[in-house]
């Protein structure tokens, strides 16, 4: 259970360091481009979204590394095994989808709720980003 907390902390550390940095790199280039203000706001959501998705690939490898590596655990349902099923439940957690046809067995619940959290903790934060982006760059009387 140790090192599925550890893990756990561990993960939260990287994805809100790599999402800080994400925004902090946004907020410094994005006012640099010559770009329309609307077009810096697409490019700004595009980032993000990338970015989510950047997190989510570093919670599939953790779940493949508890369950493969470490043996912390196991899925359970239509787990096929292979990276697209351990992206797939990544993805489902993170969102908190929560679909439930992929089910975590062990030590590896915990890694699973931790990422739920960080998941809507980082949407959050992204829409957060956005909207105070949208207030100081979008013009409403053009729209």
């Amino acid at each position: 259970m140790f090192t599925a907390i550890m893990m756990s902390f561990f993960l939260v550390v990287v994805v809100f360091s790599f999402h800080y940095r994400v925004l902090l790199i946004l907020s410094k280039v994005i006012p640099v481009l010559k770009l329309h203000a609307q077009t810096q706001v697409l490019l700004i959501v595009l980032v993000l979204y990338m970015a989510h998705i950047v997190e989510i690939v570093f919670y599939a490898a953790a779940f493949y590394t508890t369950i493969e590596v470490l043996e912390l655990g196991e899925f359970r349902g239509t787990h096929h095994g292979d990276m697209m099923s351990y992206l797939y439940y990544s993805g489902v957690i993170y969102t908190s989808l929560g679909i439930g046809d992929i089910y975590p067995i062990g030590h590896i619940r915990f890694v699973t709720s931790m990422e739920t959290l960080s998941g809507l903790l980082l949407i959050a934060w992204s829409a957060s980003f956005t909207f105070f982006a949208m207030g100081r760059l979008w013009k409403w009387k053009d729209c």
